[in-house]
Parts: C-alpha cells; structure tokens; sequence
C-alpha cells in the first residue's frame, strides 16, 4: 500500500472532493463510511526498493515479536514488559509500568502473569528492603536470547560485510529514517 501524502506540508492528505477527483459525490458525503476507493483520490508516494524494504522489515519485525511472544507464551503487552526487564535489568513495578505505559495494578498484574509462567521472580530491593524488585528469569531470558540471536547475528554478519563506505551510507540514512520516526512519536497528539 502507498503512504499517501499532502505535498504542501508532507503529512497525510485530507480525502479530496468527490467532484474534484470527478468520482460519486455519495461516495465522500458526510457520514458516509471510508472506502478505500478514496485513496485513489491522493496522490500516493512512488513506491520503490528502498521504501518497499523498509515497510516489509517492519512487518517482519511486527510478525517476529508475534512469534517471540508466541514462544514465550505472553500477550504483547508481558512481552514489552519482558524487554524492559531484559534491556534495563530489575524494575519496581512502579517503574515498569512507566515504562508501558500502563497504571501500577495494571502492571501489578502483568507481573503476576510473568511469575505465574516462570518468566520473572519478585525480589527484595537491594538497597531499600521495603521495595520489590522484579526480575527476569534466567530460563526466559536464554529462551529469548535463543531466538533472537540469529537475527541479531546474521545481521551483524551482513554490516561487516560492507565495505566502511556503504557502513557510512547506511549508518547516516538510518539515522534519518529513526529522526523520522522518533518525530512522529513525539509529536503532540491531535485530539478533538
């Protein structure tokens, strides 16, 4: 599918007029409900090798955390809590549920559903024997590392496969593509 984009200011183009684009006026009245048919009516991004790999990369990476999590047996929501733990090390629950975005009974009972299938254990905070930690288990963490090292290797193999010009090429349109990324992520939210 093509991103359709507003060339005035880049951001997602508003529907056009039915009897602009010359199409059913019914089509767009108000109330009416979407139909893809109106893409039609934007003027879409020419697709190309470059963006066609970047959008299938993020549908692999989508359909890969699925199988993790599927691995894994937790929901995504015990999955990202589970990358939090693995990346950061021991989090209150308080802290972990910052980090999801979620309130502290609602991480609470991510916690319990990662203790009841052995993927975290809840100990006394090292320093402040009030707080609880938790804390991944050893068994979980080398299941995941076991799945995700392959990929996390074959990719390596294939950066030191290039020569230190492409690494240079690459590395720099990366990192616009994740300034792009992290834009959008940061950006306000346009709520009514």
């Amino acid at each position: 599918m093509s991103v359709m984009v507003d060339d005035r200011n880049s951001r997602p183009a508003a529907p056009a007029a039915a009897s602009a684009a010359g199409g059913d006026a019914d089509a767009h009245a108000e109330g009416a409900p979407w139909s893809r048919d109106e893409l039609r009516t934007q003027q879409p991004i020419e697709t190309n090798p470059i963006n066609d790999s970047l959008r299938e990369i993020n549908t692999l990476s989508r359909a890969f955390e699925r199988r993790l999590g599927t691995v894994l047996t937790v929901n995504p929501t015990d999955l990202a809590a589970m990358e939090h733990l693995i990346q950061e090390g021991p989090l209150t629950p308080s802290d972990l549920a910052a980090r999801l975005g979620v309130t502290t009974a609602a991480s609470t009972l991510v916690v319990d559903r990662l203790v009841a299938l052995g993927h975290v254990e809840r100990h006394r905070h090292a320093s402040d024997r009030r707080k609880i930690v938790v804390v991944p288990s050893r068994s979980s963490v080398e299941r995941a590392i076991d799945e995700l090292m392959p990929v996390i290797a074959g990719v390596a193999g294939l950066v030191d496969d290039l020569a230190p010009a492409e690494r240079e090429l690459v590395a720099g349109f990366l990192e616009r593509v994740i300034a792009l990324y992290r834009s959008a992520v940061e950006a306000p939210l346009d709520r009514p």
